[in-house]
């Protein structure tokens, strides 16, 4: 619940930026080698290396056009910067082995991974980066025996530099731990700041986001701190904002975090809390509160009251007021329910890798379906929502699964056979909709018991449940996927009359 806990944005920000300053420094680097190879035209494999800086300037290029973003919040980060100074090692060694060996003024370029490596790779990189600069060049080193010297004193200079690398880059981890919790952590009462809390709350926003988990947003005001300190002395409102903080963390899990916004304002982010959980743990906290500090608690949940950080706020604020003024804060609207519910459905529709919007077409069919069935406008008011959710659960299935060609192993049809009963699980969560969670978890049973999760036949199956699966299959077979192309509306139609 401190400073360390919380994702360090401005370092994804930072590494971001290293992209685009690598990518540069490699444009800069090939434009150099190739003025030197138009200066030196008589020398060895001016051609074969000209295709190397090219080939270098092309990689450049291509990362430029990866989505930065998702390369720095990916697991695999550090991974993809070591493997792409490395390649770039490959290549400067095969440059001076093609330029005539150690006594090419290419084996300087060796010094430019490290440099790039200390600026923001990690420790372990920056010592293995060097390791493998060092055999790179004592590779084409030793097979140059014109200059037997000159390969010791180098590989000697690569090793200091390697070293000094290392050293910078342990020094910035250090810096960076360092200033990242004194830049996020409020100096009186020791808990986060409003740059650490929102940064948080964005951090854990986006995880939510992908995993369709919950989220909820507390904020919590002091009634009568105005009075605290002109009575007392500011003095004793310091005081008191340091208990409200101990007391306030006691009920809170590992998980959650706590940060000051200013003054007597103070706001709780809650990973995968639902609307009444979060209220639960505002219950228990204004009640600790209450012997020396009254508050006013707003509560604020994804993905019922908004999606992104600002409307979790808003509404959060909005809920506050209505306590402080003793009014009974509005339910969250069918719109507000929808959205969300789109939010979700489109998350899915995009690790599917699905060209159109799936989840919506599902909604318009099984509510014309519905409708020509006469079910009653209680049951037509909740499809929409439920169409839209019936694949949620596909967010916990990998990537590889969903997009993958061929066929399926048994172990990735297990994997795709709980999907409905995690859909359902994450949608049960969700204040306001109970109805729905039954029918999206039996919406891939099939009328002969082949279906999953539970093996329903004909009637056990709910009538819902039966909508959406006719509704997701016909769509599914209209349209492209990455394992085949679209049927037409009359195949699709045909098979499933079989």
């Amino acid at each position: 619940m401190d400073g360390a806990q919380a994702t360090d944005l401005s370092e994804l920000r930072f590494r971001m930026r290293t992209i685009t300053v690598g990518v540069l420094t490699t444009f800069v680097v090939c434009a150099g080698g190739l003025a030197y190879l138009l200066a030196t035209p008589n020398g060895p494999n001016r051609a074969p290396i000209a295709g190397l800086f090219v080939a270098a300037a092309l990689i450049g290029g291509a990362v430029a056009l990866l989505a930065k973003e998702r390369i720095v919040h990916s697991r695999h980060r550090e991974l993809f910067f070591f493997l792409w100074a490395a390649g770039y090692v490959a290549m400067i060694a095969a440059g001076v082995a093609a330029d005539g060996g150690a006594k090419s003024p290419f084996a300087a370029l060796f010094i430019i991974p490290l440099i790039a490596g200390a600026l923001s790779f990690p420790l372990a990189s920056v010592l293995l980066l060097g390791a493998l600069d060092i055999l790179a060049y004592a590779s084409v080193g030793l097979s140059d025996e014109a200059n037997p010297g000159q390969v010791p004193v180098f590989a000697g200079i690569l090793a200091v530099a390697s070293l000094l690398c290392a050293w910078q880059a342990r020094t910035h981890d250090r810096r960076r731990r360092e200033l990242s919790e004194l830049s996020r952590t409020d100096p009186l009462t020791g808990c986060l700041n409003r740059r650490g809390i929102e940064d948080r709350l964005e951090a854990e926003l986006n995880r939510s986001q992908r995993m369709g988990e919950p989220l909820a947003l507390v904020i919590l005001d002091l009634d009568h701190f105005k009075e605290v300190n002109d009575g007392e002395g500011h003095a004793a409102g310091d005081e008191l904002l340091r208990w409200v903080v101990q007391t306030t963390h006691e009920p809170l899990r590992a998980m959650d975090s706590l940060g000051r916004l200013g003054g007597d304002e103070f706001a709780m982010v809650l990973p995968g809390a639902s609307d009444a959980e979060a209220r639960g743990v505002a219950e228990r906290i204004a009640k600790a509160l209450a012997e020396r500090a009254p508050v006013s608690i707003g509560v604020a949940s994804f993905p019922l009251h908004g999606r992104s950080r600002d409307e979790l706020h808003q509404h959060a604020d909005a809920d506050l007021y209505a306590a402080k003024h003793g009014r009974t804060p509005p339910p969250a609207s069918r719109s507000e329910q929808l959205s969300w519910a789109a939010a979700l459905a489109q998350a899915v529709d995009v690790r599917m890798a699905v060209e159109h919007d799936h989840a919506g077409m599902v909604a318009t069919y099984a509510l014309e379906i519905a409708k020509r069935a006469g079910c009653p406008e209680w049951l037509l008011a909740q499809i929409p929502a439920a169409a839209m959710l019936h694949d949620v659960g596909k967010i916990s299935v990998p990537e590889r699964i969903l997009q993958k060609r061929g066929p399926l192993s048994p172990e990735e049809w297990e994997e795709i056979r709980r999907h409905p009963v995690t859909g359902a699980e994450l949608v049960a969560r969700v204040d306001g909709i109970a109805a729905v969670v039954p029918w999206i978890r039996h919406s891939h049973e099939h009328v002969d018991g082949s279906g999953y999760p539970d093996g329903l036949r004909g009637e056990e199956i709910p009538l819902l449940s039966r909508i959406l699966l006719v509704a997701d299959a016909f769509d599914a077979m209209t349209s492209d996927r990455p394992y085949r192309r679209a049927l037409s509306r009359e195949e699709a139609v045909a098979e499933l009359r079989r």
